[in-house]
């Protein structure tokens, strides 16, 4: 179990870890734990991110549809694009030019991964939901 603790939050994070010790103690039949405190360094940007590539790499296992290519394909179903108008060896060809993920505004990655869960729910790819990195990436907590 994690929990991450923002400096105003500090009362209520010990009655969280008080909790968290009394579950722990009631499943294990240790009678020992350990509590670990460190630096938060990712932002929740980043974790979205490492839980987007943990998922796409989850699909590859199950599918062995490559990881590069499912992010250009949910990119292009998922987000769209602008259609430009390109000049191809003399001929005007119109193509479509995705917007990048890396450009996104964690509310937008939020629902891009929204669409994404759904859309291998429906595959039936059971995926991986590290507790810290779902709720973060999906804005319940900080």
């Amino acid at each position: 179990m994690k929990l991450t603790v923002e400096r105003d939050g500090q009362d209520r994070a010990l009655r969280m870890a008080k909790h968290m010790f009394a579950s722990h103690f009631n499943a294990s039949k240790n009678d020992k734990a350990i509590l670990e405190l460190k630096e938060d360094s990712l932002t929740r940007s980043q974790r979205q991110n490492k839980l987007y590539w943990l998922w796409l790499n989850m699909y590859y296992k199950e599918t062995g549809n490559r990881q590069d290519a499912m992010h250009e394909y949910f990119a292009k179903n998922f987000i769209g694009g602008d259609l430009k108008e390109i000049d191809l060896l003399g001929e005007k060809v119109k193509v479509m030019v995705v917007k990048s993920t890396t450009q996104f505004s964690t509310a937008e990655f939020k629902d891009y991964l929204e669409q994404i869960q759904d859309f291998m729910n429906d595959q039936g790819i059971k995926l991986p939901m590290p507790e810290d990195l779902y709720w973060q990436s999906m804005g319940v907590i900080e």
